[in-house]
């Protein structure tokens, strides 16, 4: 029988802290930004919008917005980090214990769910992300956590005998993330995002990349159906 182990993962969340009231203050100062931020990258997309008509829907100093971002590219990867930083965490740290394609359809799941709540949110993230310069935004440090949390998840499937012990850990995490971006890029371009995603079904495009790789056939309860693939009202 299997051994399934949980894995901890913490380095997608914001640290637990009990700030003073100055620090209380900032916060709360960022939220509105970031708020205001989301929904004009959202209505007129991100070149489109300025840094003065955020700190103006933000009813906030256009100083006081450039103390917290140099740019508003500063401001578009400081929510995404949160956004899909609170999705990741969440997933990781509600692995189920079963095999690894049940494993991986749960995170990506989880991230899915997210976005079904701010697709147009969701469309900027996609649209935007992969080419703003990283030197100095740490977006690529981010997905190598990512990366690596999904490699932790495959290292774990070899040692429960369920892999090839030769699977190339780190590849096998890009190439399964690979397959999730396209297939999110494709449902977000949908005319509904909040349709299902099954063209064709992520599940099965993940059980493709993980056939060749498995010592056996996957047992039953790797085919479940897909949690996103059931229709949900808008």
């Amino acid at each position: 029988m299997f051994k399934f182990e949980r894995v901890r993962n913490d380095s997608f969340a914001e640290p637990d802290s009990a700030p003073g009231l100055r620090e209380r203050n900032k916060q709360a100062k960022l939220a509105r930004i970031k708020r205001a931020a989301s929904r004009l990258f959202e209505k007129q997309g991100v070149e489109a919008t300025t840094i003065r008509q955020i700190a103006a829907a933000a009813d906030i100093g256009l100083g006081t917005v450039f103390s917290y971002a140099a740019n508003k590219q500063d401001l578009l990867v400081m929510i995404f980090r949160e956004e899909v930083g609170q999705a990741i965490g969440l997933a990781f740290a509600n692995v189920p214990p079963a095999g690894l394609l049940d494993q991986v359809v749960h995170i990506f799941d989880t991230i899915i769910d997210h976005h079904r709540k701010n697709p147009g949110l969701a469309r900027v993230f996609v649209k935007e992300t992969p080419f703003i310069d990283d030197r100095s935004h740490r977006i690529a440090q981010f997905m190598e956590r990512l990366y690596a949390s999904l490699t932790t998840l495959i290292d774990l499937a070899k040692d429960r005998g369920e892999l090839k012990p030769d699977v190339p850990s780190a590849t096998l995490a890009r190439n399964l993330f690979a397959i999730f971006f396209s297939h999110l890029q494709f449902w977000l371009g949908g005319r509904d995002p909040q349709q299902e995603l099954n063209c064709p079904s992520l599940r099965d495009s993940l059980d493709l990349q993980l056939r060749g790789l498995r010592t056996s056939s996957p047992s039953s309860s790797s085919r479940r159906p897909l949690k996103t693939s059931r229709k949900r009202k808008a």
